[in-house]
């Protein structure tokens, strides 16, 4: 595991053949499932949105990136989104969105997503593999995260109309001891609790938890002998 996370030998290999022996679906935290206040001591609690009443979800992608960060120890790009946005404002996401028509295939809506916010060139990525789609349900997506690699750090380049900062996360956080923990959030009327990963003063939740933590069971897997 270690010298996955170092980047080094071939740990692109390794991470795709995790990606393609890890069970599904991806066991997750149910510390991970947003959910009411009141369920905090009711073990998973109830789910806080019922999917049966929602038409049905738009398609949409993101990306998982993964590269050697500039101490060689491996890492993934995440976006802080502009306070000022009409959909998850301030918020701390992965690179993605909507698949539209003119995408030739999902893969291709979350290289074309990082590109347009963060500066990436296609052309340089390998697409590794995918882990299980997430329904996101303020916005109606089912969200289906890519992993990706690069062989050296892209140079970043934020879209600053969307994206106010880019957080470097070493990959290293996902799998240290209590970097998952549970807090209360709270917005314009309403409240809820959820697992969340905490790094460089930033908050990560929803989708981009969920992510992030299916990604470090893969890595776990990757570190299987």
């Amino acid at each position: 595991m270690d010298q996955i996370l170092r980047g080094e030998g071939p740990w692109q290999e390794a991470i795709a053949d995790a990606l393609r022996r890890t069970p599904r679906p991806i066991p997750a935290d149910p510390r991970l499932a947003v959910r009411d206040p009141s369920d905090a001591d009711e073990g998973e609690g109830r789910p806080r949105w019922d999917r049966s009443t929602f038409p049905r979800a738009r398609p949409a992608s993101t990306l998982l990136l993964v590269y050697p960060g500039t101490d060689g120890m491996l890492t993934v790009p995440l976006t802080v989104r502009h306070a000022q946005l009409r959909s998850h404002a301030g918020e701390v996401s992965l690179p993605g969105g909507a698949v539209e028509p003119s995408d030739p295939s999902p893969e291709a809506a979350a290289l074309r997503e990082a590109w347009e916010e963060i500066g990436v060139e296609p052309e340089g990525v390998r697409i590794l593999g995918a882990l299980d789609s997430i329904w996101i349900p303020v916005s109606n997506f089912e969200l289906r995260p890519y992993v990706a690699a690069t062989p050296v750090r892209p140079e970043l380049r934020p879209h600053v109309d969307e994206v106010a900062a880019i957080v470097e996360l070493p990959l290293a956080h996902l799998l240290a001891e209590k970097s998952l923990t549970e807090e209360l959030i709270t917005g314009d009327g309403w409240r809820l609790r959820a697992g969340v990963y905490r790094f460089g003063g930033e908050r990560i939740w929803g989708a981009t938890a969920r992510t992030l933590a299916m990604f470090a069971a893969v890595l776990r897997e990757a570190g299987r002998p």
